[in-house]
């Protein structure tokens, strides 16, 4: 009898789960299906520049990450950089991504949206971005942003 009332639990937490599953991943930036959206070739361009990471903790980690994120550090974050540096001669970091969920959103295979920063000498300019795909060659093919806001950190002499 104990064994009915446990399959019973076990199954309505199931259910529960199941129900809810749908919600959690659309707070992801990208759907998990289990299999990404990804194209083979976008796939392969990521294994290939996560193969240069120095550790195999940092390799399981990045795999880890959201298709989302995976494809803002591997192919557009480079892209990035080169849009920044023909806007400021000292752009040197770019971020793509808050860390919050909705930061990053990935479209399909063909297009990764979000907000980001980039350093630029003493100021950190805000933006939100329009980064465009191509899945047939796994590289991200252009980058658009626009600025949202800046803040400088110039120390102050006292």
């Amino acid at each position: 009898m104990s064994m009915n009332i446990f399959s019973g639990i076990l199954a309505s937490a199931t259910a529960v789960w199941l129900a809810m599953a749908p919600v959690a991943a659309e707070n992801t930036g990208t759907r998990q299906t289990g299999q990404s959206e990804l194209s083979p070739r976008q796939q392969q361009a990521i294994r290939n520049a996560f193969s240069g990471l120095h550790t195999k903790a940092e390799r399981v980690m990045a795999m880890q990450m959201s298709d989302a994120r995976k494809v803002a550090e591997t192919m557009c974050r480079p892209l990035a950089l080169e849009y920044f540096r023909e806007c400021y001669e000292t752009a040197d970091r770019v971020f793509l991504g808050t860390g919050k969920d909705d930061s990053l959103i990935l479209h399909g295979n063909s297009r990764l949206t979000g907000t980001g920063q980039v350093r630029e000498g003493f100021n950190w300019h805000y933006f939100t971005f329009d980064c465009q795909l191509n899945p047939a060659t796994g590289y991200a093919t252009s980058f658009s942003a626009n600025l949202t806001r800046t803040e400088s950190f110039r120390r102050q002499p006292l």
